[in-house]
């Protein structure tokens, strides 16, 4: 009953979403808990953790039970006491069962110490792929969002164009009955009428092929957006360029990953080095054998090992020298990423002082272009103005909407890029 209960609760949730559309907020929500990328790295942390501890077990002591039944050559010798007969001694029968308990213990083993610290350090890595990726998904859905608003912007704009376009038809229709304006102003405003409903067709193709990618990013069915006020997230556009540089480097998710891998070569470099150290091993074991009637059937050993490889044809060298390699390679790498996040930073910040120009420029646009929609329908009706001029008006101002439209929302798009650069989130 409850199971049912949640069922019903989940499919009214869904239909509420879909009827009133999703959020920005919701669609990240949705995204960092269910994107395909974001679940394999959380595998990839849990896999790191279990290698870990998979780690830790080499520091317990290791327990060997064995049992066996063994078929060999019977060896024996006979041998006379005096006036007894001679009595056989079996070194060894020809079959018999045998029992071993075997105990192992490292007790200084430097490399053991740092590969369990080296896993340790590679499940911290694993922590940090996992934030990146987060960012990276996040950038994701934010940017398919944004399109997606921008395609629904371009719709309405289309909408509200072909609206203008049939009330001009309306009018001219009225005026040609009129005997006002000829009947080329009819068909020239129907002509006009077709292509924006053309174009009104394109714009609703491409924002369902946007909210189709937005879906498969928060693996939910997306049929509508709600719009985004771009001013209440504007955040770092606005803030100097030294202060977002200081940022990026003390908190973009890359370069602590990047960093960290450095100091995992590091590390590595210093488990190869311990290839060159002895290890000292305790070993205990218990047995009994049923071998001979001649030995004594219960064994005990208790053994302390010190064990130091002297030569091993050069290849703790060239594991040495390797892992030298790497951790040049590690160095170089983050000093590049370090070189093309400046240069994105320093463009992404170019790029939001021309959007703030285009939005300035736009505003001014867009008055303008009403007040030449007005003028040119009253020269219109009062016969000294032309029909195409009301229609090049109608078209010069739903283009301005849009285009302020447009550069809002890409001014927001550059505001979310700065965060994923500088990780501020």
């Amino acid at each position: 009953m409850a199971k049912g209960l949640k069922r019903a609760w989940c499919i009214l949730l869904s239909l509420f979403t879909l009827s009133f559309g999703i959020s920005l907020k919701e669609a990240q929500e949705m995204a960092l808990e269910r994107h395909g990328s974001i679940r394999i790295q959380k595998l990839e942390l849990e896999r790191a953790r279990k290698e870990r501890l998979e780690r830790l077990g080499k520091f317990m002591p290791v327990i060997n039970a064995e049992l066996s039944f063994n078929l060999a050559k019977k060896q024996s010798f006979f041998l006379g006491l005096g006036s007894l007969p001679p009595q056989e001694f079996i070194f060894q029968k020809g079959s018999y069962p045998k029992f071993t308990l075997q105990l192992l213990q490292e007790l200084v083993n430097l490399r053991t110490i740092r590969e369990y610290n080296l896993f340790k350090e590679k499940e911290r890595v694993q922590n940090l792929a996992l934030r990146l990726e987060r960012s990276r998904t996040l950038i994701k859905v934010r940017e398919a969002y944004i399109n997606a608003l921008k395609a629904k912007a371009l719709v309405e704009t289309e909408e509200k164009h072909l609206e203008l376009v049939s009330a001009h038809l309306s009018n001219v229709k009225e005026l040609y009955k009129e005997g006002i304006v000829p009947l080329k102003d009819v068909l020239e405003t129907k002509v006009k009428l077709h292509e924006v409903k053309e174009r009104l067709s394109r714009a609703k193709a491409q924002y369902r092929k946007s909210l189709n990618y937005l879906s498969y990013l928060i693996s939910h069915k997306v049929v509508n957006v709600e719009p985004v006020n771009p001013q209440g997230y504007l955040l770092l556009v606005n803030r100097k360029r030294e202060e977002l540089l200081r940022a990026m480097e003390d908190k973009n998710p890359l370069l602590h990953l990047l960093r960290k891998n450095i100091k995992l070569s590091g590390m590595k470099r210093e488990l190869a080095l311990s290839a060159f150290y002895p290890v000292a091993v305790l070993e205990a074991y218990y047995q009994r054998t049923e071998e001979s009637d001649f030995f004594p059937k219960n064994r005990y050993l208790i053994s302390f090992t010190f064990r130091w490889n002297i030569f091993s044809g050069m290849r703790r060298f060239r594991a040495l020298e390797i892992s030298e390699i790497e951790k040049k390679k590690a160095i170089e790498r983050y000093r590049d990423s370090l070189n093309q996040l400046r240069l994105r930073l320093e463009n992404l910040l170019e790029e939001a002082h021309t959007l703030r120009e285009r939005i300035d420029l736009a505003r001014v646009q867009l008055e303008d272009a009403r007040e030449n929609l007005k003028m040119a329908q009253e020269k219109y009706r009062a016969g000294i103005g032309t029909n195409t001029d009301v229609l090049d008006a109608q078209t010069y101002l739903i283009t301005a909407q849009n285009l302020l439209k447009v550069a809002e929302y890409e001014l927001l798009l550059t505001e979310f890029k700065l965060r994923e650069v500088t990780g501020y989130e």
